[in-house]
């Protein structure tokens, strides 16, 4: 088993290489791609609260999050509420960004391209999150290339794609550890979601097992990600 062999020092895009711990100083602003209300935490709230002291950090929710219309009404705003408090507990400042498209239903138009577009242009980030690109719900996945394609065309630096239903093909993870009980918290606030499904066990479980990757020792957590360029994006 990995832990009790020796870290191979070649780079991680050989293979059979772990995957290295990804180096989070060259991030200066950092654009997190949501499409509903929880992923941003779940997916890659750990690394979000360890760059948020450092790093401008601005958060996009693509859907209303309001179930697909199976829920009550008044969900959406509730969703929306339950997310500045995530984003506000995992140490971001700035407020949530509103798309509004609809949940369950993303469809890739023109207008969602032109909007997503303009985010980048003003805010200029070098770094962008996003939900995996085979991720198995429809609207990630769905959102997740239509954004892909937009940040060909950006001046962004990297992509790093995040998991939630579906593991990515990890090129690197970020040791969670120090900041576990921020992001349980930040999960917590997402009350709506957690009546539907234990995410807070899941994620705890998907964080143990890929801190696999890290050096042995103590118990701790990580996030992994598929990284690559914006332009050269390997993966699309």
């Amino acid at each position: 088993m990995w832990p009790f062999i020796k870290r191979p020092s070649r780079p991680a895009a050989q293979p059979n290489a772990l995957p290295p711990e990804l180096d989070l100083a060259g991030a200066r602003r950092a654009l997190v791609i949501a499409p509903h209300p929880d992923d941003e935490t779940l997916g890659c709230g750990g690394t979000l609260a360890r760059l948020a002291p450092t790093c401008d950090i601005h958060v996009v929710l693509v859907t209303n999050g309001d179930g697909g219309g199976g829920l009550p009404a008044e969900t959406s705003a509730i969703r929306k509420q339950e997310m500045a408090a995530a984003v506000r507990t995992l140490g971001i400042a700035s407020e949530v960004l509103h798309l509004d498209e609809p949940d369950g239903r993303f469809d890739d138009t023109r207008a969602f391209r032109e909007a997503l577009a303009a985010i980048v242009q003003r805010l200029q980030p070098d770094w962008v999150f996003l939900p995996w690109l085979e991720d198995s719900h429809p609207d990630h996945s769905r959102i997740s290339r239509a954004s892909s394609q937009v940040l060909r065309r950006s001046g962004v630096d990297r992509v790093l794609y995040y998991e939630t239903w579906n593991p990515v093909p990890a090129t690197h993870v970020v040791d969670i550890t120090p900041v576990l009980e921020t992001k349980k918290a930040a999960v917590l606030c997402h009350a709506t979601a957690l009546k539907y499904g234990n995410y807070l066990d899941a994620m705890l479980g998907l964080n143990a097992y890929r801190a696999l990757y890290l050096p042995p020792g103590e118990r701790r957590w990580a996030e992994a990600y598929a990284v690559t360029g914006a332009r050269d994006n390997r993966f699309l």
